[in-house]
């Protein structure tokens, strides 16, 4: 039998766009190394599926989602050689989680889907609420927030349900981007805050970091630049310190972006040349593009036409990456 091979799409769905919000979407790892003495060893098959889920998770979080698509797929074959119904589940649900970090939305809702069917016939109510939430990322991204907030809602009453407070921290932070995508601010702002306040209660600082950024938009939306500024910068902060490295380019694009709201064009195109080297070192091809473009854009404002040229020459070879 010939091997399937993790390959995105020939088109994308939605892209994203120039201001970049945290979506909180779920990988999932089990976990099955005790340390004790007395625990049954874990079987061949399930071991190795284990292991290609830790390398998958590791790669995505790391920014290197084709890789981690790659581990993800032959993790899910594995579970399905030994029909272990929820690794099949959890590896489908990851897929769908690498491709729509790479744009696929329709891809990765139809992975999400498929997770959900087996994690319903199984009664697995863990899963549901992670499928859930998952689908609810996918509404969003495709323009549809009020569908979207209805799967956030069904995802938090099972969190709530099973006392799971980085579960609820996701759907609350989830939750304020629909409630953003509807006009309904003030309540996207105080959903942005009970997912930090959670977080913080249980030292998630990934998660904090996000919360900020989202907090971060809410106040450049309003062009009240100090408590943006103060957002930015502290997401910016953790960030560095768990070298988060996708999480740090966006922080520093967000910094570019409000800098220059505020019209400092000469330290927005500090941050936004530090974003996109990071981008390019994670090779995240549609990130690059726009770094170069606001890169070109910035030394035009500066007076710099021939700096400028070159990084749109930088970009038309991207584009023909």
């Amino acid at each position: 039998m010939q091997m399937k091979k993790f390959s995105p799409l020939q088109e994308k769905a939605t892209c994203f766009t120039g201001k970049m919000l945290f979506l909180s979407f779920l990988l999932f790892l089990a976990v099955a190394w005790s340390g004790c003495a007395s625990a049954p060893p874990v079987p061949p098959q399930r071991a190795r599926a284990l292991e290609l889920e830790r390398k998958g998770v590791e790669s995505f979080r790391a920014g290197r989602y084709e890789k981690a698509g790659s581990y993800f797929q032959k993790a899910l074959e594995a579970n399905e050689l030994i029909d272990r119904r929820e690794g099949v589940a959890q590896n489908l649900n990851n897929l769908g989680t690498v491709y729509q970090a790479l744009g696929y939305t329709s891809r990765a809702k139809e992975y999400y889907r498929k997770a959900l069917a087996i994690h319903s016939q199984m009664g697995q109510e863990e899963g549901i609420s992670r499928d859930w939430n998952n689908l609810g990322s996918v509404s969003l991204s495709l323009g549809k927030p009020q569908e979207a907030l209805e799967f956030f809602q069904k995802s938090l009453a099972i969190a709530e349900k099973r006392g799971d407070v980085r579960a609820q921290a996701v759907r609350w932070n989830n939750m304020g981007l629909a409630y953003r995508g509807l006009g309904e601010n003030e309540r996207a702002l105080r959903c942005y805050l009970r997912a930090k306040n959670l977080n913080e209660q249980i030292k998630n600082v990934s998660g904090i970091a996000d919360n900020l950024n989202n907090i971060g938009s809410y106040y450049e939306a309003r062009k009240d630049w100090p408590p943006a500024l103060e957002a930015y910068q502290q997401a910016l902060e953790i960030d560095k310190k768990g070298e988060n490295a996708p999480g740090i380019a966006v922080d520093l694009a967000n910094l570019a972006r409000l800098h220059e709201a505020m019209g400092e064009a000469k330290k927005a195109l500090d941050y936004r040349l530090r974003a996109w080297r990071v981008n390019e070192h994670l090779g995240l091809k549609e990130r690059v593009l726009q770094d170069l473009e606001k890169i070109a854009s910035l030394y035009d404002t500066l007076g710099k036409p021939e700096e400028a040229e070159k990084f749109r020459d930088r970009a038309r070879d991207w584009k023909t990456r």
